[in-house]
């Protein structure tokens, strides 16, 4: 299948299941507590997909339905018993279309999305999704080689007060932020973060702590380790947790791969790597992720240094084109 058929065939399938609710609506329309019943439900369908394929085709229509359920928020056509519930509402959906660019490497405009959210949030004084979006914009910071950054937003959640299973997520944020600083101390908060995770559920968490878990951990301690120069030690690390992965998590499995193949590539296993892209290759019909191209770019590059086999790399560029 060709790189342009396969990204065709993932949007079809994506739009075939797009959620349908009434945030097309003019921004005149009165608003019920039915369209915000509706927007959370599209919110929902909208991580549903995500998890299966990935952000890039959904960012368009995510930024529309934020776009217009932010305008519906400013007209003001909705009784105050909605104000907070609404307003909450829309700062999730903007949090999830930040998430979305991210996962499609529109940084700037997940950076917009993130803001806006923070601003809705903090107005309802939402304390869980704020928390949730200055964990986003700090991986973000971390994400474009802006560890400082990510380190000042991880001492903003700080000042918060954590329930334990927030103070596992920001730990991994801040271990994640000072290993690429060179700071030796983030490989002990990282540790005392996998110590602490399962006696960390309690059922007052933000719904959205579902993913702080073990195997989220593993994959921001194979972070740490190949930015430590450890390679062999990351690749058992992501092997791990690629392992835990459910099965119907498309998206993980896709973005976890990619990770396990650049840390093989960057330990020269050539014949493990070989394995692990074919398996990543896979999933190309079904799932895209601009980070997860960006690693296979960056495995791709490293595999033409380290004089790789020629089918390793040809098969690395043929994903990175996805």
């Amino acid at each position: 299948m060709s790189d342009d058929s396969g990204q065709a065939l993932r949007r079809m399938r994506v739009a075939a299941r797009l959620p349908q609710s009434q945030a097309a609506l003019p921004a005149y329309e009165p608003v019920t507590a039915e369209y915000v019943s509706e927007l959370r439900s599209g919110i929902a369908e909208l991580v549903r997909l995500d998890g299966q394929h990935g952000g890039v085709e959904l960012v368009p229509l995510a930024a529309r339905m934020f776009r217009a359920a932010s305008a519906r928020l400013a007209a003001g056509h909705h009784p105050s018993s909605l104000e907070s519930d609404f307003t909450a509402t829309v700062a999730e959906l903007g949090e999830v279309a930040g998430w979305l660019a991210f996962d499609a490497m529109r940084h700037e405009r997940a950076r917009c999305f993130n803001l806006e959210a923070l601003r809705l949030a903090r107005l309802v004084g939402d304390i869980g999704m704020e928390l949730f979006i200055l964990g986003n914009m700090a991986l973000q910071a971390q994400e474009t080689g802006q560890a400082r950054e990510a380190l000042r937003t991880v001492r903003l959640m700080e000042r918060f007060p954590l329930s334990p299973r927030l103070r596992v997520m920001v730990a991994s944020r801040r271990a994640r932020a000072a290993a690429d600083l060179g700071d030796d101390r983030s490989f002990a908060l990282i540790r005392r973060a996998q110590a602490e995770v399962d006696d960390s559920v309690h059922a007052t968490d933000p719904k959205w702590t579902w993913w702080v878990d073990r195997r989220e951990l593993l994959i921001h301690e194979g972070g740490m380790w190949r930015a430590a120069g450890n390679p062999g030690r990351a690749v058992d690390l992501h092997a791990s947790a690629l392992e835990a992965v459910p099965r119907h998590y498309r998206w993980a499995s896709y973005i976890g791969g990619a990770m396990l193949v650049a840390a093989l590539v960057e330990a020269r296993s050539w014949a493990e790597a070989e394995r692990a892209a074919s398996d990543v290759a896979k999933l190309v019909p079904e799932v895209s992720s601009a980070r997860a191209s960006r690693r296979l770019r960056d495995a791709t590059g490293t595999a033409r240094r380290n004089r790789a086999p020629s089918s390793l790399e040809d098969m690395l560029n043929a994903l990175a084109a996805q």
